[in-house]
């Protein structure tokens, strides 16, 4: 059968010994399950690291975020599609590929159930896996640091405020006045998350699109618009006051009156581990009940 995801030659596969592994925040019952994961990787002479945060969470020590992205050779994402999707976004720069483990519902990122997740170590050992790359978002806000969304940068008016009114330009021109609540601007591995919510399309993760998807427009005649990866999009205020940028529904930053935030797709996604048998599509069905009857 053909392949359409975008599979990834990497060099770590058959030479990965150390694995640097992160814990859903807040999340102190998962050192059990830690404690067997980590046995079961040292039998097949993994290394295994914790990040500090993780870590101190559950009473032992670990690396700082920086140390332990430079030391592993594969990052191990253990609670759901939220943890994997910080990890993604805060280890972007270190290039390095992610397996997500999930401890609860069925994810659309994170790979394995956490019943899985043993029998799946001796494939990682062996190289037996695929490597699929996810286009990223890069945000920056007038002349600050860059930051990065593996799913969506949404800018959406403050607390209970009236509408906002953004415009939006394309590659330096301007292209457009949104009036309503907000503005998402999402990745395909995004556009089943809050996009979906405000009637955006579902978008094969694999391809290289920047979707812009309104929230409770006031004109019926702003639609949902899918542009190919190679276009800068830029947005301002169009009126005095200020809204939030919220990127990928985890860190919040203003946008000010006389700001421009520019967006743009990162040249270079992040990189999840997945089994051979992953099927996109049987995920897709599973969590949204397409093709079940009444």
């Amino acid at each position: 059968m053909k392949s359409h995801s975008k599979i990834t030659q990497d060099n770590t596969k058959h030479n990965i010994q150390t694995l640097g592994v992160f814990l859903r925040p807040s999340t102190p019952e998962l050192k059990d399950y830690f404690l067997e994961f980590q046995a079961k990787a040292t039998q097949l002479e993994f290394r295994v690291i914790l990040d500090s945060i993780s870590a101190g969470m559950i009473g032992m020590r670990g690396l700082n975020f920086d140390e332990l992205c430079k030391e592993a050779d594969v990052l191990i994402s253990i609670g759901g599609d939220g943890t994997l999707i910080s990890t993604a976004r805060r280890s972007v720069t270190y290039k390095k590929p992610i397996l997500g483990i999930n401890m609860g519902h069925l994810g659309f990122l994170t790979d394995l159930q956490k019943h899985e997740a043993e029998a799946f170590l001796p494939s990682l050992k062996s190289g037996n896996y695929t490597i699929t790359e996810h286009m990223m978002l890069e945000g920056r806000i007038q002349d600050n640091t860059n930051f990065f969304a593996l799913n969506d940068i949404v800018l959406t008016r403050l607390n209970d405020a009236g509408m906002i009114h953004l415009k939006a330009y394309i590659d330096g021109e301007y292209f457009n006045a949104y009036y309503g609540d907000g503005l998402i601007i999402a990745t395909p591995t995004g556009s089943t998350a809050y996009n979906i919510s405000a009637g955006g399309a579902v978008v094969y993760p694999f391809s290289k699109n920047i979707l812009l998807t309104p929230i409770c427009a006031h004109s019926l005649t702003q639609r949902p618009l899918i542009l190919p990866d190679s276009f800068e999009i830029a947005i301002e205020l169009g009126e005095a006051g200020r809204c939030n940028i919220v990127i990928d529904g985890q860190e919040s930053k203003p946008l000010k009156f006389g700001e421009k935030i520019t967006i743009c797709a990162k040249n270079e996604g992040v990189r999840l581990i997945h089994s051979p048998h992953w099927n996109y599509f049987k995920i897709l069905r599973e969590k949204f009940h397409w093709g079940d009857f009444e």
